[in-house]
C-alpha cells in the first residue's frame, strides 16, 4: 500500500497512523513539511488557521493591543490589525500608529508611511492630515514645518512673489545678493 507523504507547513500528523493531516488552528504555526506538532505563535505577532509562519500586521495597520494582552499573539487579519487613522503611519509590524511629523502628513487612513509636505506648504505640528499654504511672502521647501523667510545674503524674487505669493525654493526663489550689496534675513531687495 502507498505510504502518505509528509504533511506541509501549517498542519502536522500527530500519529504515525493518521489518515489526514491536521490544520494548525489559529495561535499556532509549523514551519517545515512533517512537523508532529504546532509551534505558539510568537508574541505579538498574526498566526491564521494553517500557517507555516508568524506573520507581522501588514502595512498602515497595527497590531490590537488588546488582544496581544489577552492572549498574546492574533488571529484574524481583520479585527486584530486595526487600521491607522488619518494623520498618522504604521509601519509593517506597528504595535501602535506614529504621528506624522511636522513637515508631513496622512491624508487618508491605512498609510504605511506618511508623505512630505509639497514645496510652498508646511505643517507646524504633529498628526495633519493636509498641510497648509505658506505664509505669503515666505519660503517654504519641501517637508516644512514653518514658513521661513529668506537667509542673511539672499533676497526673495519679488517676481516670484508676484506670481505665487511665497517662494518655493531656496536656491532660485531666495536670490544671492550682487557683491558690493547686503541682504539681511527677510530682505526684499538688495542694499
Amino acid at each position: 500500500p502507498p505510504r502518505p507523504g509528509p504533511c506541509v507547513p501549517g498542519s502536522v500528523g500527530a500519529s504515525p497512523r493518521r489518515f489526514a493531516c491536521e490544520i494548525c488552528p489559529a495561535g499556532k504555526f509549523t514551519p517545515t513539511p512533517g512537523d508532529t506538532a504546532c509551534r505558539n505563535c510568537t508574541a505579538g505577532y498574526l498566526c491564521v488557521d494553517g500557517s507555516s509562519a508568524p506573520q507581522p500586521c501588514p502595512g498602515g495597520t497595527h497590531a490590537d493591543q488588546h488582544m496581544l494582552a489577552t492572549v498574546g499573539f492574533l488571529s484574524n487579519l481583520t479585527t486584530d490589525c486595526i487600521v491607522c487613522p488619518a494623520g498618522t503611519s504604521c509601519s509593517v509590524g506597528s504595535a501602535r500608529p506614529s504621528p506624522c511629523l511636522a513637515g508631513a502628513f496622512g491624508a487618508a487612513p491605512m498609510q504605511p508611511t506618511c508623505s512630505l509636505c509639497d514645496a510652498g506648504t508646511f505643517t507646524p505640528n504633529q498628526g495633519n492630515t493636509a498641510c497648509r499654504n505658506c505664509t505669503a511672502g515666505y519660503l517654504c521647501v519641501e517637508g516644512s514645518s514653518a514658513p521661513q523667510p529668506c537667509p542673511g545674503g539672499r533676497y526673495a524674487d519679488q517676481s516670484v512673489l508676484a506670481t505665487l505669493g511665497f517662494l518655493r525654493t531656496l536656491d532660485t526663489h531666495c536670490v544671492i545678493c550682487p557683491a558690493g550689496t547686503s541682504c539681511s534675513v527677510g530682505s526684499n531687495g538688495p542694499t
